[in-house]
Parts: C-alpha cells; structure tokens; sequence
C-alpha cells in the first residue's frame, strides 16, 4: 500500500540526505505555513531520529498536528512552492527518473486508491511537474494508515528468469503494456502484446519487468517460454504442464500436449504467458484456446507478427542510459559508484560518451559496464580500448552480460552481440537486400537516402541494380530489412545502428 513509509523511502533513495532531515524537511512543509510549533519555546514541530525510524518502518502514523492541518487552505496554497524550493534540490538528478517511477508503480499497484484519485495523482508524474506530483502525494500518503498494508507476492507457479535488479527506464512502454491489459474486453488487442525490435534493445528484459512489477494481476500463473522454435516452445510447456501436473498420457504427443495446454488456459483466469524470440505465430498457436482468459506478451524481431497490440522498442535515451550505467556500478540505490575506479566527476563527464559510442544499446552498455567493472578501468580507458580494438572490446570474457535470457550456442557466447543478430541475418531472403545491408555498413547511419542507391543503381551490382530501377522492387528489399529490425525507417530514408554496421564491416573483414 501507498503510505507515508513507502514515499519516504523513495525520496530517500533519490536524496543525499539523511533520513531525519528528509522527514523533517517534509513535515515543515505543512508546520511552517501553519506556524505550529512543539509547545516549548515557540519551536517548530521536529522529530528524533527515534521516530523518524518508526515512520520509515510503518510502525506509527505521521504526527496529528500534521494530520489535521494539511488539508488548510494556507498548506495547500504553499506547500507546493516549498518542495520547490526545499526538496527538489536535494534530488539527485540520475535519480529523478527512478523515483518518477517508483511512485507511479507505488500508485499503479495500490488496489485500496480509487481509480478516479490515481488519475488525479498521476497526472503530474514527470519531471516538469515533479514538485507538485510530490507535494500532491505527501497530502495523500499523511491521512492514510502508516501500516505495511498489502504486499503482492509472485505466484508460486512461475518459472521467471532471475529480475535485472539493473532494469532502467521504460516506463511509458511499461504502463502502455499494463493500460492495454487492465482493459476488461477481451478483444485481441488487449490480451496480447508485440514487442519488436532490434536483438540486444532489451525486449526480454521489458517483458521479465512487467511480469514483477505487476504481478498482482496474474495471481495464477506467470510462464515465460523460450518461443525461437517449435522444439524450444515444446520443451518449455512440457515443463508447464508437469508444474501444474496436467493430465498427460505417459508416451504423448504433441498434438496430447496442446490439448491439455488449451484445456487449462481456456479453463483459468488470471495468468500470464511470455513467449519470447518469437519468429512465426504458428509457433505457438496449437496451444492457445479461442476464448483466451489471460494475457500475452511476445518478444520478437520480425515486426511482420501483428498478433495484439504492437509496441516497437527502441535504444535507451540520455537519462535511461546515465540512470542504467550508475546502477551498474553501484553497490546500492544511493548510486554511490562504488564499482568505478574513476572519480564520481570523471563518469559524469565520461558516461554519455560511452553511451553515444555503443550507440544507447542496453546490451552494448551492459557489455561494456560489465567490463569495466570486471577489469576495474575507467570509462576513458575503455573508450580508448574500443576505438583501438571495435567489437572484440564486447567479446572478452569479461564482458559477458549478468542478465542475459537468450539462449546462444556455447561457441558464440563470447561473442554475443554477433550471436544476437545473427537469426536476423540469416533470415534475409532476398539478396538485393544483403546488398543493401551491406553498402549501408559504410555510411552515416541515420537518414541513408534511399534515392541515392537507386540514382547511382548502374554502379552496382546484380540484384540490387534491377531492385533499385523500379519503385515496387526498391520498396520491397528496404521493407525486407525493416521486417527483422535490422534497420529502421521509411520508404525514402534507411537507419541503421551504428554497431549493427560494424557487425557486418567486421564479416566483410572475414572478422565472424
């Protein structure tokens, strides 16, 4: 539940200060306009650290005085200019974002607050409104029971890989997911949705963190199913059906299998099924039944899967990818840094360059923090490493990422990033389109005029020559590259990720 313990512990973890000042410096937020003090010698109302500590740990409600007068209309008219003034300024930057988040998931979650009031403290969750969103939430959380409240545990009939306790960011795509899901019509697009995207731009591990953070709603089950093959898809609701000990003859079929699958899916409510690296929906679809009475998240490459509603993932931003790296290299939430051999200056200077380097890809930057980290050299020597190395910098061992769910033949584990596009790559059919790929790897990668190839056509080769004269031929080998996330755009202009070029100069070098 929503209470004074759990806001303050938020603020908390995205303050410098201690927990006596912050709880103080909340409480004179409605003591001052007030003027209320303790009864000795006109001092402002205060607490010790005694009480301060059974606020945080939910085991006494905020002080009465505080109570009854924060609904004053002097309190209200200026508490908001004082958390301007008296609270923002002790929030660490890198930490906006996660504390933006935690209150809304806080919010989100909470199944005692009503719809209409979550609405009302929502509507100013962002960093332009952070002072009136806190302001707003501190009113509430002080005539609420300090109590622990309800805790929402995951259910028992799971199989979820390990939580990325590293997860940054992704809040619009997490709440867009949860919007769609809480809708109570069980029409297509609300039962399922399609995350596509470039392999290493963190579709899994979008997928993993909603199943967490909202597993209140799926009080049945939660299954996450290697979905890359018809075999792999098998194996994982073989394991599905003896967890929940469906009735299964002893030497079944497939076809056995489906059928007791669709039965219990059919016959429950509340579950949740993940199929990730999906290729093609016929995968999966002998074992869904027609009336689907759980939800549905699928991760996959091939944007042609339009089953659901479709969310296309892209790269971090600035923000997510500073918040990202400070946790990496943190023993905690206070973001000390204390894995960085460099000064806490030295990585703020250092960090979005590395960032813009490994072009904001989430598993690039794992790669390389996870690296640094190992090895134990600052972002500057590891920039340094990579200009002078390129892509073996992400394939030593050390590099190897902490959170990685893919499953990637021994051989390759070392070199990931190559493994994670290779499916990709090979599901290029049409060769006019490698072409196309491959001339791509050696210029700007944002905005490649597509008009360029097709003017300069007589100087290239067979097929992408013919391709290129005319427009059905063109539109169709730019879409082909499209379709696995390799590239993004439109019809007039192509981008590329700039690691994805490197990946395929490196093959031309006879590299991979």
């Amino acid at each position: 539940m929503l209470n004074f313990a759990v806001y303050g512990k938020l603020l908390l973890d995205a303050t410098k200060e201690t927990d006596v000042f912050l709880v103080n410096s909340l409480m004179d937020s409605i003591v001052v306009p007030l003027s209320l003090t303790a009864g000795k010698d006109n001092e402002l109302l205060s607490i010790d650290r005694g009480t301060v500590a059974r606020y945080l740990k939910g085991e006494r409600n905020i002080h009465q005085k505080i109570m009854l007068g924060s609904k004053e209309k002097k309190v209200l008219e200026k508490i908001e200019d004082y958390f301007e003034k008296n609270i923002l300024n002790h929030i660490i930057p890198a930490m906006m974002t996660d504390l933006l988040d935690g209150l809304t998931l806080a919010i989100s979650n909470d199944e005692t607050i009503p719809e209409k009031k979550k609405e009302e403290l929502l509507s100013n969750a962002n960093k332009d409104n952070l002072a009136i969103f806190l302001s707003d939430i501190f009113l509430y959380v002080v005539n609420r029971p300090n109590d622990n409240g309800i805790t929402v545990k995951l259910t028992e009939h799971n199989n979820l890989p390990t939580r990325n306790r590293f997860f940054s960011g992704r809040k619009e795509q997490l709440e867009s997911v949860n919007k769609l899901f809480k809708k109570k019509d069980n029409n297509a697009v609300n039962i399922c949705q399609t995350v596509s995207g470039l392999g290493g731009i963190g579709k899994t591990q979008l997928a993993i963190e909603y199943a967490y953070r909202y597993c209140g709603s799926f009080r049945n089950c939660i299954w996450f199913i290697n979905a890359e093959t018809t075999t792999t898809t098998q194996n994982y609701f073989v394991d599905f059906a003896d967890h929940l000990k469906l009735s299964l003859p002893p030497d079944f079929k497939p076809n056995d299998l489906q059928i007791a699958v669709k039965l219990w899916l059919n016959d429950n409510k509340d579950w949740l099924l993940i199929f990730d690296n999906l290729e093609s929906a016929d995968v999966i679809k002998p074992y869904l039944p027609d009336n689907i009475n759980g939800r549905m998240i699928i991760t996959t490459r091939n944007t042609r899967i339009d089953f659901g509603s479709q969310i296309a993932l892209g790269v971090f931003n600035m923000d997510e990818a500073m918040v990202f790296l400070r946790k990496r290299l943190s023993n905690d939430e206070k973001l000390d840094l204390e894995f960085y051999v460099g000064s806490a200056n030295d990585f703020e200077a250092e960090a979005p360059n590395l960032a813009k380097r490994l072009g904001f890809l989430p598993l690039a930057l794992e790669q390389a923090v996870a690296y640094i980290k190992e090895v134990k050299c600052t972002i500057t020597k590891y920039l340094q490493l990579f200009e002078k190395s390129g892509l073996a910098a992400l394939e030593e061992k050390q590099a190897l990422p902490e959170h990685y769910v893919k499953e990637v033949k021994e051989s390759d584990f070392e070199k990931i990033v190559t493994a994670t596009w290779s499916i990709s790559f090979d599901a290029i059919a049409l060769e006019g389109a490698k072409q196309l790929l491959n001339l791509c790897a050696y210029m700007a990668p944002d905005k490649i005029p597509v008009a360029f190839f097709a003017e300069m056509r007589d100087k290239l080769p067979s097929p992408i020559r013919e391709d290129m004269a005319e427009d059905i031929s063109k539109f169709r080998i730019v879409t082909e590259l499209r379709t696995y996330s390799l590239t993004s755009g439109d019809a007039d202009y192509i981008n590329v990720h700039r690691l994805v070029q490197e990946v395929v100069r490196k093959s031309h070098a006879g590299g991979i």
